[in-house]
């Protein structure tokens, strides 16, 4: 398992719960420091972490495991292009040297 994944993950679930990391801490019952190592991908919970904190959000342990934005290439390429002919003249010039700076 990926540590920036689950990290990624985490904070998806904590955002669609209308959470900000102190509250989700708080709710979770563990360090609000600890939110953040994990959603910053420094930190792997414990399972047997996961599984308390699943329980107290009243969510699935499976939840944090589930990688909907995971897309594959097609999507991706998709969801660029759409995203991309949205974009004003001036935007799409600095998409494309963000892009092609990443392959350097």
């Amino acid at each position: 398992m990926n540590k920036q994944l689950l990290g990624k993950r985490f904070r998806e679930i904590r955002k669609k719960l209308g959470y900000t990391q102190e509250k989700f801490a708080e709710i979770a019952g563990i360090e609000p420091q600890s939110i953040s190592k994990i959603e910053s991908g420094k930190n792997f919970p414990l399972l047997s972490n996961l599984e308390k904190i699943a329980e107290r959000l009243n969510i699935n342990l499976s939840d944090f495991f589930v990688y909907e934005h995971k897309l594959d290439e097609a999507d991706l390429k998709s969801l660029l292009n759409k995203t991309f002919d949205e974009l004003s003249k001036e935007d799409k010039e600095r998409a494309v040297r963000m892009i092609l700076a990443l392959k350097l």
